[in-house]
């Protein structure tokens, strides 16, 4: 079996890292000044991680040097795993921290991309908060995407179907534009709920996606569409969405033909890199190495 180093020299994409929560612990700490409670641990589900993000990590961050060290820590902590695709997704709520001068926020994000161009390639990501002021979306989101910086756009939130026309026309937007379209759905929601999103948003991929798999009929639909499910099983075992790594369904859904990235989703939160999280699954059994090859490939 291969060493782990060998999975961080394996150049990787992830596709599915929030930049703001997208480091290590260690990096967040020395920057904070101040440390989280029992942290990190696994958590109830959302509602707790949410919690956490509310009482400590959210007042920390108050300015627009703030964000942008938030995205630097991100980011080389990807770069230290091999990461060499980043599809890191941006909150639209930092807009507020620029104070919402739209186009100081997009030159921030621009000047980060080409900062680390000779390391990395950034594929910045327009993130969408179901809960958040839908009239600062309606405002903000139309101009961010126009101005091509963001290069996909994501929706995530509670996996809830009520709600969800009031951020089609971002994704008509988006469609138009030839951005690529994602949402978080099927990590606590199930197999249906992940069909309807796709066909709703006409998605080209999905964040977790997990819950597809109780369902073969729309394990199917997803190979055959060519959606790629962006997996992040630390993420699932940590929140409970999974009892174990062992139960993890990442083997059913590539052996039925889905495409699967790996991604951190919150590195600050489950502390697995892409990496780390790859050679878990291989040591364990539940894929092969030659399935970790896929893995890794998968995006580039």
């Amino acid at each position: 079996m291969k060493d782990l180093q060998d999975y961080i020299d394996h150049p990787k994409v992830d596709a599915h890292n929030h930049l703001n929560l997208g480091m290590r612990y260690a990096s967040y700490l020395h920057w904070a000044g101040a440390p989280i409670p029992n942290f990190p641990r696994p958590l109830d589900g959302l509602d707790e991680m949410h919690s956490i993000i509310s009482n400590y990590t959210r007042p920390r961050c108050q300015t627009p040097d703030d964000v942008v060290d938030l995205v630097d820590m991100s980011i080389n902590d990807a770069i230290n795993d091999g990461v060499k695709i980043l599809e890191g997704s941006i909150d639209i709520g930092f807009v507020i921290h620029f104070n919402e001068d739209t186009e100081l926020f997009l030159r921030s994000i621009t000047d980060i991309v080409n900062k680390y161009a000779d390391k990395i390639e950034i594929r910045p990501e327009l993130g969408l908060g179901k809960t958040f002021d839908k009239d600062k979306i309606s405002r903000w989101a139309p101009e961010l995407i126009e101005s091509r910086v963001f290069k996909s756009i994501d929706l995530y939130g509670p996996e809830v179907q009520n709600g969800i026309e009031e951020f089609k026309f971002i994704f008509d937007q988006a469609e138009r534009l030839g951005i690529k379209k994602k949402a978080h759905v099927g990590e606590f929601s199930d197999a249906k709920s992940v069909r309807h999103f796709v066909e709703f948003f006409e998605l080209h991929e999905v964040q977790h996606g997990i819950g597809a798999a109780q369902d073969d009929s729309v394990l199917k639909f997803l190979a055959n569409q060519k959606i790629r499910c962006n997996v992040c099983p630390q993420s699932n075992l940590m929140l409970g969405a999974v009892p174990s790594l062992k139960d993890h369904p990442i083997k059913k859904m590539m052996d039925a033909g889905v495409r699967v990235s790996i991604g951190t989703d919150d590195l600050l939160f489950f502390g697995k890199t892409v990496s780390e999280q790859i050679f878990d699954l291989v040591s364990q059994g539940i894929i092969t190495e030659k399935d970790a090859v896929q893995l890794l490939n998968e995006g580039l």
